[in-house]
């Protein structure tokens, strides 16, 4: 069975709105406009509600045809829907191509974003309060340190960004700040050269460029003299896209303090890692994260080196579309370390407090169980609830502003179907003189409440607003040759007459009719084709 989700065959309302195949020809979408256009010009109607009816499925109808009637317009409309009708698109005599017309639409999407990006500023910040439990024993204060950083990036053209930061820096009675300038300027489509320049502590100026030497490649090249002691150091870094998810790097620094870094990087959907070995300081690191839903990952990380020797386990969870709250947890060498983290777009802060320079086995056990004990005990009692709670209020909300739209659909289809009526109970009376076909019941909707059958009608359940009369409709689209044919491929809601009583719930469509005097009945999925009468159908 065909479901609603999303991966049914795309952009088939304006066919299914027409009766047409998808493969319609150039005459049948005609023949079926005059069609459709006889039953609803507003000049048939005297009457001024229904004068009103018609004119507003005489609009549909005719922009259905002025859609399907030209072929690059259809071609856009088959491949990208309404949305790349409404995209802008302009097509020229050479476009004529179904990969010239995706390939010209693509371009006319970046060329939207990139002026969207245009007027857009990128803030980044970050907020570090460096806190220490043992200086606080002691009754030197709590506070350790604080480090502030700011950053914003501004697209001044399609090519060129500039981008402005700052930071500055606090421990104990010393402090230090800086301000940087980045100008970043696209020469070519696989080359980029960046001018920087610092002022404050570490002051420098450089350049660096960029390149793509290959599909799976890159090189950067860069150079910078600084101010504070007058050396001039160069870097190179060669990036190598190893796999789908994963990449290496290799960076040679040359100045005071020259060094070699190696490093490798792998995500997928799940899961991340990472590791890296520097001469600089003799160092490894890796970091390795696991995402184990939508709103909670766990996060496991380790250094050794000259300066360094830790671990840290932890994890973070989404509370909001923009926010993450994560907290860690470090042991090592200079101590045992709790770090909270609170991540809102692109603004983070950071708090590291040292519990110990000591490693207490007491204290590192305890300061390992005690907060993941808590974090369970609150996700349970308190976090589970209150976001269970949560979501079933958005559910409630999507479900009453679903039911406003299927309401409007409903009214939209009873008022389609009003004008159909004459013609289709001449063409049923027609069909019963001559002992052709006969629709006496047509059902659209929710499967499930089709297999209710007629306990349907005496149950009030929710199952029973989630299905549509479509008895008059059928009746109408019954050829003078005593034969009906829904096409393959085209949802039945975007008939004329029809909706879509449960939108996101898989539907089918329960047939029974007369033909020749006996009685038959059949089920389609939504998007299956529909022949009768058949012999196969009878009862």
């Amino acid at each position: 069975m065909k479901e609603d989700d999303g991966t049914g065959p795309p952009n088939r309302e304006l066919y299914a709105l027409l009766h047409l195949s998808p493969e319609a020809s150039d005459e049948e979408i005609r023949r079926a406009y005059r069609q459709w256009a006889q039953v609803y010009h507003p000049d048939k109607y005297q009457a001024p509600h229904m004068k009103e009816i018609a004119t507003e499925n005489f609009q549909r109808i005719c922009e259905a045809y002025e859609i399907l009637s030209d072929e690059n317009k259809r071609q856009i409309y088959d491949i990208y829907g309404m949305e790349g009708l409404n995209s802008g698109l302009e097509l020229g005599p050479k476009l004529n191509k179904v990969e010239e017309i995706k390939e010209q639409l693509e371009k006319l999407k970046r060329m939207k974003e990139q002026q969207k990006m245009s007027a857009l500023f990128l803030p980044k910040g970050s907020i570090v309060a460096n806190l220490s439990l043992p200086e606080f024993l002691d009754g030197d204060g709590i506070m350790r340190g604080m480090a502030m950083a700011s950053a914003v990036q501004s697209q001044l053209s399609k090519s060129s960004s500039l981008s402005l930061s700052g930071n500055l820096g606090v421990e104990e009675n010393s402090g230090a700040g800086a301000a940087s300038a980045v100008f970043r300027h696209q020469i070519a489509s696989d080359s980029t050269i960046e001018f920087m320049g610092s002022v404050g502590l570490g002051s420098l100026i450089g350049v660096q460029m960029t390149r793509q030497l290959s599909l799976h490649s890159t090189a950067t090249l860069g150079i910078a003299k600084s101010f504070h002691d007058g050396s001039i150091n160069l870097s190179n870094v060669w990036t190598r896209q190893l796999s789908d998810t994963a990449s290496g790097n290799i960076e040679l620094l040359l100045g005071p303090q020259s060094s070699i870094g190696v490093g490798w990087q792998k995500k997928d959907q799940n899961t991340s890692a990472a590791g890296e070995f520097g001469t600089n300081s003799f160092g490894i690191s890796a970091r390795y994260t696991r995402r184990f839903s939508s709103k909670s990952h766990g996060r496991i990380a380790g250094r050794i080196g000259s300066a360094a020797l830790e671990v840290e386990v932890g994890g973070g969870r989404k509370v909001s579309d923009f926010s993450t709250v994560r907290m860690l947890y470090t042991i090592g060498i200079r101590g045992i370390f709790w770090r909270f983290e609170l991540h809102r777009g692109g603004q983070k802060l950071l708090i590291p407090i040292l519990l110990s320079r000591d490693l207490n086995p007491v204290l590192a056990t305890g300061a390992f169980v005690v907060p993941t004990s808590i974090y369970f005990i609150l996700k349970k009692f308190v976090f589970k609830p209150y976001y269970l709670k949560r979501e079933k209020q958005k559910a409630l909300e999507n479900m009453e502003r679903t039911a406003t739209q299927v309401q409007e659909a409903r009214k939209a289809a009873a008022k389609a179907q009003q004008l159909l009526e004459n013609v289709a109970n001449r063409k049923r009376n027609k069909q019963q003189e001559t002992g052709g076909l006969v629709i006496t019941k047509a059902i659209y909707g929710n499967h499930k409440a089709l297999k209710k059958g007629d306990e349907l009608r005496e149950t009030n359940d929710e199952l029973a607003s989630q299905v549509l009369d479509v008895t008059l409709p059928l009746n109408f689209l019954v050829n003078d040759s005593g034969q009906l044919k829904l096409h393959d491929g085209v949802k039945k809601s975007g008939i004329m007459g029809f909706c879509d009583p449960c939108p996101g719930e898989p539907k089918q469509l329960h047939v029974e009719y007369t033909y020749h005097g006996k009685r038959y009945e059949v089920t389609v999925d939504d998007y299956e084709e529909l022949i009768i009468p058949q012999i196969a159908h009878r009862v």
